[in-house]
């Protein structure tokens, strides 16, 4: 990991223990994106933990079409997981692209909204 990824770590770590409920961030500048559709990237899926959210900082630099970090709290085992996720403006692209992913729901940011597939 370089010293740039590892800035981006500790400062999504810091994100992260502020925003136990979740979190979806650009990953130009790791601001909060307020609107679109999140949709997590099936290779990150299940990363967790430190170790978990060091390879979705070394993914999303390496994958310049990613553009957010997202982070949740799932209370059922005490984890923390942390995803290379995709915004897009669209819904169906948005559904589209989530289940290309497998994922079973996509995230209306501007609605705070699960959105199930």
């Amino acid at each position: 990991m370089n010293k740039q990824q590892t800035k981006v770590l500790i400062a999504l770590a810091a994100i992260a223990m502020a925003n136990k409920e979740g979190f979806t961030v650009s990953a130009a500048n790791l601001q909060p994106v307020k609107s679109g559709y999140a949709v997590a990237v099936a290779d990150t899926q299940n990363s967790f933990g430190l170790e978990g959210l060091a390879n979705v900082v070394k993914y999303v630099t390496e994958h310049p079409n990613i553009n957010a970090f997202g982070g949740w709290y799932n209370s059922d085992n005490n984890q923390f997981y942390f995803d290379a996720t995709v915004i897009v403006d669209d819904l169906q692209t948005a559904k589209d692209l989530g289940r290309y992913n497998n994922q079973i729901a996509i995230f209306d940011l501007a609605n705070m909204k699960e959105i199930k597939l």
